[in-house]
């Protein structure tokens, strides 16, 4: 029962940190491909950025890519949460230190949850990188994007960019290693259970210190996996994403969006433990 409890605190979080984020997710997708290509609309700012992207195509531009990215980050929460916690019982029988093992448990249910859900993250790169304004688009919706990307790619497309997004795994992984390290102190300090719900306060600070460490410390993944799923552009691997981005932009090409991502993480983190503590508190009320 516990283990629902997990995956309706995990989906309700997704969801809301979705609704209310999604437009700075778009900015950091475009930002990380912006290449000085003439395939694809350039940027100099964040602030050029949206300006551009709402003079062409209004308010719903910044909402490109909202479809599969509010049916895959519940699902991808839900499931994280709910296979982190059901997975982590089975760890103990290893001499790790908890922290540790925090980590390896992340990463194992980070990349489980990866391999179900990664055709819906492809779908949202591709959607969001969508710039044509004159005549039909490439992709009508997400249907007909992944139906697409299938009958073109076969399953192949629909797992670009999975590899440097198993990276990501680790992120989600020291992303809760990190919180739940700092939940435990708390909780040592405050003389109670582990699994005691803290303050507001506790959850706000300790979800945005582990969103920024956690990021920060692998996202030129990011920029990897974006461009591998990016349709305007063709990579042999997630090596020659990486050549040829040192080659012509040098390191600081493996670095755009990064402040975008650093940006968002403080409202997408606080939302998401916020709504995720909060929301498991309540389905525990439920019979």
């Amino acid at each position: 029962m516990s283990s629902y409890k997990d995956f309706i605190g995990g989906s309700s979080a997704g969801l809301v940190s979705t609704l209310v984020c999604h437009p700075m997710d778009l900015l950091k997708i475009r930002y990380s491909v912006n290449d000085n290509s003439k395939l694809r609309p350039q940027y100099s700012s964040y602030l050029d950025a949206t300006r551009k992207i709402f003079r062409a195509e209004g308010i719903r531009g910044l909402y490109q890519g909202l479809s599969p990215n509010l049916l895959a980050s519940p699902i991808a929460w839900g499931l994280f949460f709910q296979g982190y916690n059901l997975i982590r019982p089975h760890f103990n029988f290893l001499d790790f230190s908890p922290s540790f093992q925090n980590l390896t448990v992340g990463c194992v249910a980070g990349g489980s949850v990866l391999a179900i859900i990664s055709p819906l993250f492809v779908a949202k790169t591709r959607l969001c990188l969508q710039y044509e304004t004159d005549g039909p688009k490439k992709y009508r919706g997400l249907t007909h994007c992944l139906a697409k990307i299938y009958r073109d790619e076969g399953v192949r497309g629909w797992y670009k960019g999975f590899v440097p997004g198993l990276w990501g795994s680790l992120y989600n992984s020291i992303q809760f290693a990190i919180y739940n390290h700092l939940k435990a102190w708390r909780c040592r300090q405050l003389g109670v259970e582990n699994d005691t719900k803290l303050s507001t306060t506790d959850i706000f600070v300790f979800s945005a210190a582990s969103k920024c460490l956690g990021k920060a410390s692998i996202y030129p993944y990011q920029v990897v996996r974006a461009r591998l799923q990016d349709h305007h552009t063709h990579y042999k691997s997630a090596t020659d994403v990486i050549v040829q981005t040192l080659r012509k932009e040098g390191i600081y090409g493996l670095y755009k969006g990064m402040l975008m991502t650093m940006l968002r993480q403080l409202p997408n983190g606080i939302i998401m433990f916020v709504v995720y503590e909060h929301a498991k508190s309540l389905a525990l009320l439920v019979p």
